[in-house]
């Protein structure tokens, strides 16, 4: 089995810690045992949130009875030497306390990756080659929930420094992926931790393009589960000796300037406790084991921001290599533009493949009820047998008046209709209430509808996004298992990090089954059905 060491987790109380909730270095070893992860690169909450000298002095204390974690610091290269010591001083103690790396948090200590700011800080760490984790999140009100990476100042650094290894880290990279690309070109010193980076096939194209030596394993730890990371890595179509470079070799060998990892450590002999946590583990899937997908977009060959293989055919390729069976599709192009043009390309891959894919019309509220209602007819005779609304992303409110019409439409037709977000849940009651004969599914995870589901048993909820450690085991313990659907949000995400979750969930095997294919098919007999 791949051995995985782990560059991405954090220990402490931190601000967003919810009673009974994972924080502390014991809650995070009984994670690695349950995922079988081997080691881990470890920060302290106080270091990352409120100043690097309480949680540097912390995280010793916390690591220092388990030999499979590694200590992590944070630095201010703004700061004054009453703050901190100067750099050399810093990368003494570094030393003596065999601490592995460093990251950087610039928006959350307000400071600047420019030379005048940082260099004198980072002249003595790019001698030692101290691999460098650069996250531009902040912690707090002003944070933002992906793209913070200021590409700019990081190509700079890396291209002042080219002997320091730099790993770019944020909470998601999505639509800045491209400026990644370009980053990637121009400095061969630059990584990317895999937890932010949660992009269909991206692993897969930056193993092509720029080699597999330019990732680095990460979690995200308690923020994410590793669930989602695991699974898309040792799914991903790539060799094993580039999965196992990924899992732990690369960080490995750039702590080697300071610490070498132990060898009583570098490999778990945890026993997955089912056919679904060894394939989320080993990448290896029994051929009887399929599933079937309520939630993806096709883009045709294109979208507004880089969706490798995003051809009908590549997509197809995939869900043959993960045993996706079929999928309820709808386009990325209504998302942010032509809805019609978008409608058009899932009429066509119904068309070519009416077994594989369930095609929903895609709406643009903006647009008044009669071109809705037209839009609606003129796609169903193309095939297409249910609805999607995304009114959040289409700048219109989701409890609007529009939103009814489909609701309307569907209920007349016995279809599903799902919506990226119902709104409050007295919204929905309404339209549950007043069109019963449509089958309503929220297109996110959530335990927002939890009461109302137990009223009304045509309403069910996606599964994407289950990010927490245990986010799946709690929502089925809000609205029960059989109300659940596996949604991968292809094309948008890795198909495996959305069925991660789930195949390592705690739950039970019968209950597993049920998420991943079997509710959605006992709903396709009774709605949304082929003319």
């Amino acid at each position: 089995m791949i051995t995985i060491f782990d560059s991405r987790c954090t220990v402490g109380r931190h601000l967003l810690l919810r009673e009974g909730g994972q924080h502390s270095a014991t809650d995070l070893l009984a994670e690695m045992n349950r995922y079988g992860i081997a080691e881990a690169l470890v920060l302290d909450s106080l270091a990352r949130e409120n100043h690097p000298e309480d949680g540097n002095r912390r995280i010793l204390d916390s690591t220092a009875s388990y030999p499979r974690l590694y200590p992590a610091w944070s630095a201010m290269p703004a700061a004054g030497n009453d703050e901190q010591e100067n750099p050399e001083l810093f990368l003494q103690k570094m030393r003596k306390h065999n601490v592995a790396a460093l990251f950087l948090f610039p928006r959350q200590y307000r400071f600047s990756l420019s030379d005048w700011c940082a260099d004198s800080f980072l002249e003595p760490m790019a001698e030692a080659r101290v691999p460098i984790f650069v996250c531009h999140d902040e912690i707090g009100p002003g944070g933002a929930m992906g793209d913070t990476t200021d590409w700019n100042a990081v190509v700079a650094l890396c291209r002042r420094w080219p002997r320091l290894p730099v790993i770019v880290t944020e909470y998601r990279i999505r639509r800045g992926q491209r400026m990644l690309y370009r980053a990637m070109d121009s400095c061969p010193n630059l990584h990317v931790e895999l937890s932010g980076y949660w992009l269909h096939r991206g692993i897969e194209y930056i193993t092509a393009n720029w080699g597999a030596e330019r990732l680095i394993f990460g979690s995200n730890w308690p923020t994410f589960g590793p669930h989602m990371t695991i699974a898309t890595l040792m799914t991903a179509e790539i060799s094993d000796a580039d999965k196992a470079k990924i899992a732990g070799d690369n960080l490995r060998k750039l702590i080697s300037w300071n610490v070498t990892v132990r060898p009583t450590h570098s490999a778990t002999s945890t026993q997955m406790p089912d056919d679904y946590a060894r394939f989320a583990r080993t990448g290896q899937r029994p051929i009887s084991m399929t599933f079937l997908d309520c939630h993806g977009h096709l883009g045709g060959r294109a979208s507004h921001y880089h969706l490798p293989n995003c051809t009908t055919e590549g997509i197809l390729h995939d869900m043959d290599r993960l045993g996706v069976r079929k999928v309820c599709v709808f386009s990325f192009a209504g998302v942010f533009s032509d809805e019609k043009f978008g409608n058009d390309v899932i009429a066509n891959a119904v068309r070519l493949h009416p077994e594989r894919f369930v095609g929903f019309t895609l709406l643009n509220p903006h647009r008044g009820r009669d071109e809705m209602l037209a839009e609606l007819e003129r796609c169903a005779k193309l095939g297409l047998r249910g609805v999607k609304l995304i009114a959040h992303y289409q700048l219109y409110p989701a409890e609007g008046p529009m939103i009814e019409v489909a609701c309307r439409w569907a209920h007349e037709r016995r279809q599903i209709i799902l919506h990226h977000d119902w709104g409050s849940p007295s919204f929905l009651e309404k339209m549950v209430s007043t069109y019963p004969n449509a089958l309503y599914v929220t297109g996110h995870s959530t335990t927002a509808y939890a009461d109302l589901m137990k009223k009304y048993p045509q309403i069910y909820v996606c599964s994407c996004p289950l990010l927490g450690p245990d986010a799946c085991e709690q929502i089925v313990a809000a609205i029960g298992a059989n109300r659940l659907l596996f949604g991968s949000d292809l094309q948008d995400l890795p198909i495996a990090w959305g069925l991660g979750p789930i195949l390592f969930a705690n739950i039970p095997p019968d209950e597993k089954r049920m998420i991943l294919g079997g509710n959605l098919q006992r709903i396709l007999q009774s709605y949304s059905i082929s003319p």
